[in-house]
């Protein structure tokens, strides 16, 4: 990876716990629009911290692209629910890869989900359609269901590049898994009080 490339790996995978739409206590991650909206809220705060710019739905209608002071491109960014095995629905990908090949300077960010059952296939696919002689960096939330709904286990971040892939970094998806953490001390506290709560209310009115 080259140095912008780092910073915003480090970034991203970092400002992904910050202000988490989310509780260990009450948790809904069915939410397409709350997930879309963390995601923009990720970007912005990491490119306001490098000092550039954010634009969304620009270029193409690339969901974000940041920008240097002097209006070029420095990273290009699309995200998806749909998981990448499903082509036929997914072109952000496809999308990023045409645009690294007319502008090759501009980083290229892909961010996705991914069920566990399905990995494999998940990165294969994002494999096939990245054909950019370029780099394509990849931030996957793992996920795995619970009756109908995605329950996230790890973000994981991979490097694409000449029909060959690396995994670059992995860390828990949810910030009350990190151990030794604040998150997990204030999520303990959490439960323990919610616990704590219903065994108050089990007894009979008198």
């Amino acid at each position: 990876m080259n140095r912008r490339e780092r910073d915003l790996v480090s970034l991203f995978n970092t400002l992904w716990f910050r202000d988490f739409p989310i509780t260990p206590v009450h948790t809904d991650f069915g939410r397409r629009a709350v997930w879309t909206t963390h995601i923009a809220s990720v970007i912005k705060q990491a490119a306001d911290l490098l000092g550039y710019f954010t634009c969304f739905e620009t270029g193409n209608r690339t969901d974000a692209v940041i920008q240097t002071a002097k209006r070029r491109s420095w990273a290009k960014i699309e995200w998806e629910w749909i998981q990448p095995r499903f082509e036929a629905r997914v072109n952000e990908i496809q999308k990023l890869s045409d645009a690294s090949k007319l502008d090759p300077e501009a980083l290229s960010v892909y961010i996705g989900y991914s069920d566990i059952r399905h990995h494999d296939a998940n990165l294969e696919s994002i494999q096939s359609q990245w054909t950019s002689s370029g780099q394509l960096i990849a931030f996957v939330i793992q996920f795995e269901i619970r009756g109908r709904t995605r329950h996230f286990t790890q973000l994981r971040t991979y490097a694409f590049r000449g029909g060959e892939f690396r995994l670059l970094r992995k860390q828990e998806a949810l910030p009350w898994n990190v151990k030794d953490t604040r998150w997990q001390l204030v999520a303990t506290a959490a439960r323990l009080e919610d616990s704590g709560a219903a065994e108050l209310g089990d007894g009979d009115d008198e």
